[in-house]
């Protein structure tokens, strides 16, 4: 009796509505928490179940406890104040308690608690209709026919002007197929150019603080030498023996929207199969071979290389896939006095919680970085030359293995660059930037509206201006109503869609982005309805997009459904 009265003063029992704290020793208990669709294995799910049930069964019921108190005690509250004060001292603060829970489900497998019942820092509901099983079924398919070894996926949708609501989790397959481990929400995966949003969101941020303006030219924000070089910046002429003075100054915007006039080298071990080095691409060679021997290990190293190197364009002509986002990079630690990875730790990781993003990944998360493929049948990439299949890739992200230049852009070696993260940190990200800069669950601000607008803006029509017909001169990859802003890819009125529905779907008002190992992502705002479909893989060479498009489609389709039959009862 007087055992469980103690277990019954300290804490140790209480309802299921009030979950105690637990001790290293307690079993982990799961709480209004469904294991659907989880990166958890069935016999890990069972086996924590079974252990919580039977805790509970061994440990004594408060009822049965109940009765005469023993003479002395009836009258001794004090006491127990004491007792109680003294006990809870001991228990674990709240948040050491989360992240203790946490460890223990990473360590099982789990994807989820106490996070899982937010995901990109928005509360994760059953929406209506939402075509969640299609969706994961249609993403599925590409790893049953053996063309990705796995994938983690989640979409969000709003009811009104923002995202609200995640609406899908889903993680399928492997993320190493050797060592047999499952592809989840906290697996880390390379990002390649999806890097480039976070160092234009760090160029957003100045802008608004006013410490530069998009139409400033470059070397106004550069050091020497690299100024002065970037001040008298020449050009190749075809035709003509020796480079000409540039006829402008490389701006902000132009290095932004990749219409600077620079060029960027093939990343020949990542698309070696789909690309070949053309005249432009050959002008960097010397560049990525110095990166990959060690010769160039900085950022700044890297740019002042590329700033004696003559551009290939005038800028403001034409769109070029470019090392722009690497110099921009290069801005933002001269205007910061910082790093490039410890100037986005703090304005951007830091704020958004995302402690699993960085350049490189630390030796203790070894066992979470995913195993890169190649789907190929080439034999000297280790297939049979008869039937494509997934080979794996050499992996150069680890710490002291990894590209010591700080690409902004993604990549300015042969195979390895940019950041690494996760789908649960890297929705967080998107959600915030498409929430105009507000930081859901909180009263804080990734950046301001004003910023946020900027990221959202179709900068290429800002560049060489309009045609009369509306459409801008210059359009992203020189194809017909496609634009860029700060976050990617920006489908216009006038936008050719691809051959079979490929990346490119032809619909107005979409933006998209993708990462050379097959990461994607897809926004829009359908009849009023914000959508976000964000896909991880880590596949060479990237995928068509086919899949995600179709995923996408799904999304939109509901949307238009559910407006239809709104407006059906409001008639």
């Amino acid at each position: 009796l007087a055992t469980a009265k103690k277990h019954h003063k300290s804490g140790t029992l209480q309802s299921s509505n009030n979950p105690p704290h637990t001790s290293d020793r307690s079993p982990f208990r799961i709480k209004n928490y469904s294991l659907t669709g989880l990166d958890c294995p069935s016999d890990c799910s069972s086996f924590l179940i079974q252990k919580s049930q039977s805790a509970q069964m061994q440990r004594p019921s408060p009822r049965s406890a109940r009765g005469k108190r023993p003479l002395g005690l009836a009258k001794e509250s004090d006491l127990r104040k004491r007792k109680t004060a003294k006990v809870s001292a001991t228990q674990p603060p709240k948040e050491k308690l989360l992240r203790r829970r946490l460890g223990r489900a990473k360590a099982c497998g789990l994807s989820g608690p106490p996070e899982s019942a937010r995901f990109g820092n928005l509360p994760v509901q059953d929406v209506a209709d939402f075509p969640s099983n299609e969706i994961c079924q249609e993403l599925e398919s590409m790893v049953e026919r053996g063309r990705w070894p796995g994938f983690a996926a989640c979409a969000f949708v709003g009811r009104g002007e923002k995202l609200d609501t995640c609406a899908l989790t889903c993680a399928r397959g492997k993320a190493d197929m050797q060592l047999n481990s499952r592809m989840g929400f906290d697996t880390i995966c390379r990002l390649y150019s999806m890097t480039k949003a976070f160092v234009g969101l760090g160029i957003a941020k100045l802008a608004d603080r006013g410490r530069l303006a998009l139409d400033d030219p470059a070397w106004w924000h550069l050091p020497e030498p690299v100024a002065t070089r970037f001040r008298e910046m020449r050009v190749l002429v075809e035709g003509k023996p020796k480079p000409v003075p540039a006829a402008s100054p490389i701006t902000l915007r132009q290095l932004l929207t990749h219409t600077s006039g620079m060029g960027s080298d093939i990343a020949t071990g990542l698309d070696a199969l789909t690309r070949k080095r053309g005249p432009w691409e050959a002008l960097y060679q010397d560049l990525t071979e110095a990166v990959d021997e060690g010769r160039v290990q900085s950022l700044a190293a890297f740019v002042e290389a590329l700033s004696e190197l003559p551009l290939w364009q005038h800028p403001g002509k034409e769109f070029y896939y470019s090392y722009g986002y690497d110099v921009l990079g290069y801005i933002l630690e001269h205007k910061s006095g910082l790093k490039l990875n410890e100037f986005l730790k703090k304005e951007i990781f830091l704020p958004l919680g995302m402690h699993d993003t960085g350049f490189f990944v630390q030796r203790r998360d070894t066992k979470r970085l995913a195993q890169l493929y190649r789907h190929t049948k080439a034999t000297r990439f280790g297939s049979t030359g008869t039937k494509a299949e997934l080979c794996t890739v050499k992996n150069g992200f680890l710490a002291g293995q990894h590209c010591r230049v700080l690409s902004g852009g993604g990549c300015v070696s042969s195979r390895d660059g940019g950041l690494t993260s996760t789908l649960r940190d890297y929705s967080k990200f998107l959600v915030a930037v498409f929430n105009k800069g507000a930081i859901p669950g909180s009263n804080k601000r990734l950046c301001s509206k004003r910023a946020a607008e900027l990221m959202l803006t179709n900068h290429c029509a800002e560049v060489a201006g309009c045609r009369r017909t509306g459409e801008p001169r210059i359009c992203a990859h020189n194809r017909r109503g496609v634009g860029l802003n700060l976050m990617g890819e920006v489908q216009l009125d006038r936008c050719e869609p691809d051959k079979n529905c490929l990346w490119f779907d032809g619909v107005p008002g979409l933006v998209q982005w993708g990462g050379a190992a097959t990461t994607f992502y897809k926004y829009q705002e359908v009849n009023g309805k914000p959508l976000l479909l964000i896909l991880f893989a880590q596949v060479l060479p990237q995928d068509d997009g086919r899949t995600c498009s179709a995923a996408f489609q799904r999304m939109r389709a509901w949307a238009e459904s559910e407006t239809a039959s709104r407006k059906r009862k409001l008639a």
